[in-house]
């Protein structure tokens, strides 16, 4: 890991959402009073705190909006779709074709479920799709129906496999120059455009607001913030996240338990 260097300050903080500013759970969870107090002290402070989440866009925007963060873009759908939250329309989004991609995962798991968000307020799901997600539309279509037009991200689940095994599935079976994928704290595999991540969507952002990404502070827990690790010009992760998601960053901080999001923004907005 890098040392920081004690004059640099960032000009963006990028946040995850679960395991980071909210435990893992119904997207509806509200932060502790100790992160939305932090996240305060940023936006106070005059810098743009941008959301950068798996979430759908209407799941995010409840807890954006319950840490205080208005007029700012989301970056929502791993990066496949950026939200103005403020114009109350979206500002960038990345569509793929996966029937491909469904087609692989269906005959290398047969018991696989599916689901494909198509607009940022509702998904088509595969029959016994358990949803992870609390807001939006949802039509119980057949798979050919479900991959019939481009979608920003589709979703596969193996009942009773765990993120290991779903993985190596993946990786087995989908192709990296059609496709990007990253796995949930469940057996809950994203599928989306290649190249597509938490880091393109928050460099289309940064761009928007004349940000340069080495001045940008990431945090998060999840392997989907690898990326977004990589390219920020601070990275940290959360003190319960994986082994490979903490070697990703510059330093780790405490678990989403002990509020670690605030503590690591209080170095610099104490």
């Amino acid at each position: 890991m890098r040392r920081p260097d004690p004059a640099w300050r960032p000009k963006l903080v990028a946040l995850d959402l679960d395991g980071t500013v909210v435990p893992y759970g119904r997207a509806g969870t509200r932060p502790s009073l100790a992160v939305a107090a932090a996240v305060g002290r940023v936006i106070d402070a005059g810098v743009p705190v941008v959301v950068a989440t798996g979430r759908a866009v209407p799941d995010a925007v409840d807890t954006a909006v319950a840490l205080g963060i208005r007029g700012v873009e989301l970056v929502c759908t791993n990066g496949a779709v950026v939200y103005d939250a403020e114009a109350g329309e979206i500002t960038h989004r990345v569509p793929v074709d996966v029937t491909a991609a469904a087609t692989a995962l269906a005959a290398r798991i047969p018991e696989a479920v599916f689901a494909a968000e198509r607009d940022p307020w509702g998904f088509v799901t595969t029959d016994g799709f358990h949803r992870e997600f609390t807001v939006g539309r949802e039509e119980v279509v057949d798979l050919a129906t479900l991959v019939s037009e481009p979608v920003v991200r589709m979703v596969c689940v193996a009942p009773g496999w765990d993120t290991t095994r779903m993985g190596a599935a993946a990786a087995e079976v989908l192709d990296p120059e059609q496709y990007s994928w990253d796995l949930g704290y469940s057996a809950w595999l994203d599928v989306q455009a290649p190249g597509v991540s938490k880091a393109t969507g928050t460099a289309m952002v940064c761009d928007d607001l004349g940000v340069d990404p080495a001045d940008v502070l990431a945090i998060g827990d999840g392997t989907n913030d690898i990326e977004l690790f990589k390219w920020a010009g601070w990275a940290i992760a959360m003190g319960q996240a994986l082994e490979i998601v903490q070697e990703a960053a510059d330093e780790v901080t405490d678990p989403v338990e002990m509020d670690g999001c605030a503590t690591a923004l209080s170095r610099w907005f104490p």
